[in-house]
């Protein structure tokens, strides 16, 4: 192996321009396989291929159509002044040609007047005998006014008395409803206002082919700009645009600017910790070039082989660069120890790649298998990251340790040289400054105690259940638009489940009506609407068009009374049989889909908040899955596909754990072929993971599925400290220098790791809640980890190199 090592560094040292070359080549490649890369903030792309939840989604939108409106919301002091917009921006949209259709009202003549045949055939009996003995108690009253005595009168069996009094709500509510005409349109405006104010919407459809993200931008962002315009000139009106395009390119946005800010953000402080641990503006672009052109190569290659990233591994570049630094840490501090210490260029070279190299390939292989191992999971947020953060890592570690060294020597052709130290080094035997040397069973006892604390205290981690704590932080002028939206038209989080057939529908009517009258113990369903709503079936129809044509056949005899009142009321009373062919377009489309793709489409409203997981869950326990006559349909909502990812990642996320944990002890084993040596290894890296939880369960953060993957690759990357540390220990026998070890190998480590802990911390402030809060876990994770690799590594070392014979007994200093 150390031929082979030798003759790859001398290969680099005599070809270094053609190695430089090459590199600039595979950048530039790379740059043209990443305009296919798609960035997608679907939480859909997070679950497997094939998942129920997600198909049914999909099918059930494929059915309704490319229907995902904006929603424009206005509120004003008066309701006219709230049409009157309507009127105004419904123009000013119809310009643009991504509009198909503005809706501010819907035509309702229909509907209202076979309102009576939408009562159950219980309530118009019921209407039928209260106006029999409403008249009863009129014609009573009527005589008795004549006969000046007490009457009591019957109609069709129903007995009213002169000294009865009629419900004057009920009369009310008959003036109301009878009196006038049908109304032919209904406006998306409340009836009442609501501190002085009223609130409308309008809807306004795009055309087929419009749900691309760059034309869903393209139609926000004529919505703003249109919005916007006129409430500069309608300073006393609100207007403002929702929906789900609106959210989606909003989500979207957040993503991108937060993944831009972290990396310029972390470019920059990764540059200034360079700087000031080397003291050297070179040490930047020879560290961070070679990881820059790994970076875009792995980009590329998930543009090749997955296509795009997803919420999670959109923020891998900043996650990698952290990560793939370290490599260039470690190069790049024995590069200046070596050529201060008078080693010439070329034998320079074969150190990095020779020794450093193979400490860096193990830490490669460890942290890339671990990542790889996540790929045998079901959540793609795990698979997708392991897959792309493992190849990240060999590509980082391949461009480090070709790219880097031939970037050093042409550098040194040109001129370029490290400086040297202003100080003369410190002794050697500095061992006594680390606390961990001199009093390493105090260490030892102080960790078993904190393990102890955290196993008490791991139980406790609570899972984070509103996902709304998980979205990015959205313009105030958007919270208010949807808040005023579903107040308006009611929140759209519905479930939709899908019947073949018109028999099937009414099936599926009547398990869940049965289910909302059975079920009074936890009740989770608020309504169900369907077609069967404003068209039920034809003998249902047929028994209360039986009860409203005795009604009407009474009116007839009564007519005389008042004719106009008669009149008004005939509209509501002579109506026949409603087919579907008669209801607005609107409605058929929501209730039956597409022509080219009919089905029947059946909705139900939950009665609990479904941002909670935990009444979504029981919500999904009553609504996801059904089986009549033997046959299963399934309901499509965003929150039943959430509530499957939270249990897929809560029993996805032990065994990636134990996954990963296997993958690195096997490769640490693999490498040093020694029990004690690989156990010192991956001791602290698993008490630090330990630690973690116990801090999770006792302060938090809580799990989410956002952050539930750093706990799998806390283990991976963590153990490269201590793979360095002890390859460098193992390679000063017989007796090294723990002390000198730990300032040198051990103080690039401390390096790498808060390297790793900016790239991490990029996403620190974050729009996104769930980014924010991985970022929180993976500062806390690593920070323990490193604590204990400065600690408790060194602690164990140094007692295990006076009682094992096959482990080198360090140097030691008296204090």
């Amino acid at each position: 192996m150390s031929a082979f090592l030798n003759g790859w560094a001398g290969l680099i040292y005599r070809r270094a321009g053609l190695v430089f070359l090459a590199g600039l080549i595979i950048w530039i490649l790379s740059l043209f396989a990443l305009r296919s890369l798609t960035l997608s903030t679907d939480i859909n792309a997070l679950m497997p291929e094939g998942a129920q939840s997600v198909q049914t989604l999909e099918n059930a939108e494929a059915i309704i159509g490319d229907f995902s409106p904006i929603r424009v919301v206005v509120e004003a002091e008066s309701r006219d002044k709230v049409i009157e917009s309507f009127k105004t921006l419904s123009a000013e949209f119809g310009q643009k040609p991504w509009v198909d259709d503005t809706r501010y009202f819907e035509d309702v003549e229909v509907l209202i007047r076979h309102e009576l045949l939408y009562l159950a055939e219980e309530e118009l009996v019921d209407l039928e005998q209260e106006a029999y003995r409403s008249l009863s108690i009129f014609f009573a009253k009527e005589m008795a006014s004549a006969f000046q005595t007490d009457v009591t009168f019957t109609l069709n069996g129903v007995n009213g008395s002169s000294y009865e009094e009629l419900d004057p709500e009920l009369v009310e509510e008959f003036e109301k409803t009878f009196s006038a005409p049908p109304a032919d349109r209904r406006y998306f405006v409340v009836d009442e206002p609501e501190n002085g104010l009223y609130a409308g919407v309008m809807i306004v459809a795009p055309k087929p082919g419009n749900s691309a993200l760059a034309k869903a931008k393209i139609m926000v962002q004529d919505s703003l700009q249109i919005t916007d315009d006129y409430r500069i000139g309608n300073p006393d009106i609100f207007v403002g645009v929702t929906g789900r395009i609106t959210s989606q390119v909003g989500q979207f946005d957040a993503v991108t600017r937060d993944l831009m800010i972290g990396l310029g953000s972390a470019f920059a402080l990764i540059s200034l910790i360079l700087l000031f641990s080397y003291r050297s503006f070179m040490a930047i672009p020879l560290i961070v070039f070679p990881l820059i052109v790994s970076l875009i190569a792995t980009l590329a290659v998930t543009a090749l082989t997955i296509g795009g990233l997803n919420l999670i591994t959109a923020f891998l570049t900043l996650i990698l660069f952290g990560l793939g630094i370290d490599f260039g840490v470690h190069n790049f501090s024995r590069y200046t120890e070596e050529r201060r210490a008078g080693t010439d260029l070329p034998t320079t070279i074969q150190t990095i790649v020779n020794r450093t190299g193979r400490a860096s390939f193990m830490a490669a292989i460890t942290t890339g298998g671990s990542f790889f191992a996540l790929m045998m999971t079901q959540f793609r947020a795990f698979s997708e990251f392991g897959f792309i953060a493992g190849v990240g890592m060999l590509l980082a570690f391949f461009s480090m340790y070709t790219l880097m060294p031939a970037t050093l020597v042409l550098v040194e052709r040109l001129g370029w040289t490290p400086k040297k130290k202003t100080r003369e080094p410190k002794s050697r035997n500095r061992g006594r400054s680390l606390f961990a040397l001199r009093h390493p069973y105090l260490v030892i006892t102080a960790v078993i105690a904190l393990m102890s604390i955290s196993v008490y205290y791991a139980p406790k981690i609570q899972f984070e259940t509103n996902t709304r704590n998980l979205e990015a932080t959205m313009p105030d002028n958007y919270v208010k638009a949807k808040a005023i939206g579903n107040k308006v038209l009611g929140q759209s989080n519905s479930a939709v489940l899908v019947a073949d057939s018109y028999d099937e529908l009414i099936d599926i009517d009547a398990h869940f009506q049965d289910k909302q009258k059975t079920d009074t113990a936890s009740p989770t369903i608020k309504q169900v609407r369907s077609l069967l709503s404003f068209v039920p079936p034809p003998d249902v129809q047929q028994r209360r068009l039986d009860v409203i044509r005795r009604l009407k056949e009474q009116a007839d005899r009564l007519s005389g009374l008042d004719p106009e009142k008669y009149e008004a009321s005939r509209e509501y009373l002579d109506i026949e049989t409603l087919s579907v062919k008669a209801l607005p377009p609107l409605i058929r489309q929501t209730y039956m889909g597409q022509e080219d793709r009919p089905g029947y489409l059946y909705y139900i409203t939950p009665d609990v908040v479904m941002a909670d997981s935990t009444e979504a869950g029981k919500f999904y326990a009553d609504a996801a899955r059904v089986s009549i006559d033997g046959k299963e349909f399934f309901s499509a909502s965003e929150s039943f596909v959430l509530v499957e990812m939270l249990g897929l990642m809560q029993s996805d996320a032990l065994y990636a754990v134990l996954l990963v944990t296997l993958t690195t002890i096997f490769v640490v084993w693999l490498f040093f072929r020694n029990v004690v040596a690989s156990l010192v290894v991956l001791v602290p890296p698993l008490c630090g993971v330990v630690l973690t939880l116990g801090v999770m369960g006792a302060f938090g953060p809580a799990l989410s599925i956002m952050n539930m993957v750093i706990l799998p690759s806390l283990v991976g990357i963590s153990v490269d400290n201590g793979i360095h540390i002890v390859h460098r220990y193992l390679g000063h026998s017989p007796r090294p220098d723990l002390g000198y070890i730990m300032r040198t190998t051990g103080r690039a480590s401390l390096l790498t790791t808060v390297t790793t802990l900016v790239g991490f911390g990029g996403m620190i402030t974050a729009s996104m809640g769930g980014l924010r809060s991985l970022a929180h876990l993976a500062i806390i994770g690593f920070t323990l980890c490193l604590i204990m690799t400065w600690f408790l590594l060194p602690a164990i070392l140094t007692i295990l190199g006076k009682a094992q014979p096959n482990m080198p007994e360090p140097i030691t200093v008296e204090a």
